[in-house]
């Protein structure tokens, strides 16, 4: 795991904490530190970095730097120092802060993946901003004997690693993730010949692969593909991997949860399924779960095609009908011989194919 931490070097507060977590930090992550705009983006062309480390507030740099890294897919954490509290707004409010705050700082805060905050009344502070919900108290072994630097040190790299376990399909490469939708596709299907023994990814891909399933409430059909493929599962229990979600972010209930399972037909179950999604597409709620269940649906359960296509166009919903088969076919291989109707893949698709890989983006 590769970090930039970007402070400024005048401060000496700040500077001393930077060097007690490099210094008992494990192996595992590889600290990097720039203090100015330049060594940040000369290593940010440099080095692929998993995580940006914001170290204190105000710092005019800090817009730009942020930017260019998120832009790279690096993810940020803040770590203020106080510097948001009331008192320290307050000074120099209307020449300095408030133009900072509406330039820049309001939006680094907002952006970040997790804010770590050093005490219970800072935590207090970051909360009645509003400005972000994911604040994490680690405290600061300058200041307190409550906390011992190696104490520290792993408290930061778990969060470092809770937020790399977040939102992990952003982070796939497209080897991986070609993978995934492979496993999908045998785990509904049951039918090894979707995917090939020389597919199989390394244990960080794994790790990916484990809590995205866990994630999108789809694990009992990777873990059917696992052992259909009968592949060697790395022991990961991604349930207790924790992770972070966004503000926006609903729990995912089926489809059998949400419309029941009392239908005269099965056209009448999946004109009710079609009036879900379109409620959910509405609300931003469709995820790859849904699809795994319509594929399986659509699978295991022969349909009155031409009539269904009938009652679909006097209810307005061929098109949207004619949309999910395509993302079906993006991201459950669903083929045309168990669409009801002929795939459309327009603009609306892909409006909708993004907004599903996109979810669980912070």
């Amino acid at each position: 795991m590769r970090i930039l931490h970007f402070y400024p070097k005048t401060d000496a507060a700040i500077s001393q904490y930077f060097n007690m977590l490099a210094s008992n930090m494990g192996l595992e992550v590889e600290n990097h530190q720039a203090s100015t705009s330049e060594e940040a983006r000369q290593l940010l062309r440099t080095i692929d970095f998993d995580i940006l480390h914001v170290h204190g507030c105000w710092n005019n740099a800090q817009f730009m730097i942020v930017r260019r890294a998120l832009q790279q897919g690096v993810r940020l954490v803040v770590t203020p120092y106080g510097q948001l509290e009331p008192w320290v707004q307050q000074q120099r409010f209307w020449k300095e802060k408030l133009p900072k705050r509406i330039a820049y700082q309001k939006s680094v805060v907002e952006q970040a993946y997790a804010v770590i905050v050093q005490g219970n009344m800072e935590l207090e502070c970051i909360t009645q901003l509003g400005w972000n919900k994911r604040c994490v108290i680690i405290r600061n072994a300058l200041i307190t004997n409550s906390i011992t630097p190696r104490e520290m040190a792993r408290q930061t790299f778990d969060l470092y690693q809770r937020i790399m376990d977040s939102n992990p399909l952003q982070l796939m490469n497209d080897n991986t993730q070609k993978f995934v939708k492979r496993l999908i596709t045998v785990g509904i299907t049951g039918d090894e010949r979707w995917t090939m023994s020389d597919d199989v990814p390394m244990l960080g891909d794994w790790r990916q692969i484990l809590c995205y399933a866990h994630q999108e409430q789809i694990m009992p059909i990777i873990q059917r593909a696992v052992r259909t493929l009968d592949l060697i599962e790395p022991n990961i229990d991604a349930t207790k991997i924790p992770y972070f979600l966004p503000d926006s972010y609903v729990d995912t209930k089926s489809i059998q949860q949400t419309i029941g399972n009392q239908f005269i037909s099965e056209n009448d179950r999946l004109i009710a399924t079609f009036k879900l999604i379109k409620k959910l597409i509405a609300n931003r709620q469709l995820s790859i779960k849904h699809l795994v269940e319509l594929d399986i649906e659509l699978r295991e359960h022969p349909c009155d095609e031409g009539l269904l296509a009938e009652q679909l166009q006097e209810r307005s919903l061929i098109k949207l009908a004619a949309r999910c088969m395509q993302l079906m076919h993006n991201f459950t291989g669903l083929t045309e011989g168990f669409m009801p109707v002929l795939p459309l893949n327009d603009r609306i698709t892909k409006k909708w194919h993004y907004q599903i890989e996109n979810h669980l983006t912070i």
